[in-house]
């Protein structure tokens, strides 16, 4: 289970970097933060983070 300071180093991540760098330009891929691997899916306004079981739904800015 990710701890809320894991949550937002990864929220920062994907708000800061994938939704801007051109190696995250597909529409599903997977990036590591803090040393843990997840699937993230882009869609029109958010971001859905598939983090072990749970979804995590990001809204995108």
């Amino acid at each position: 289970m990710l701890t809320q300071i894991d949550q937002r180093a990864i929220a920062t991540f994907v708000l800061d970097v994938c939704d801007s760098s051109e190696l995250y330009e597909d529409d599903a891929f997977t990036v590591e933060v803090a040393g843990q691997r997840f699937y993230v899916e882009r869609k029109k306004t958010m971001f859905v983070l598939h983090i072990g079981a749970e979804r995590v739904k990001l809204p995108r800015c």
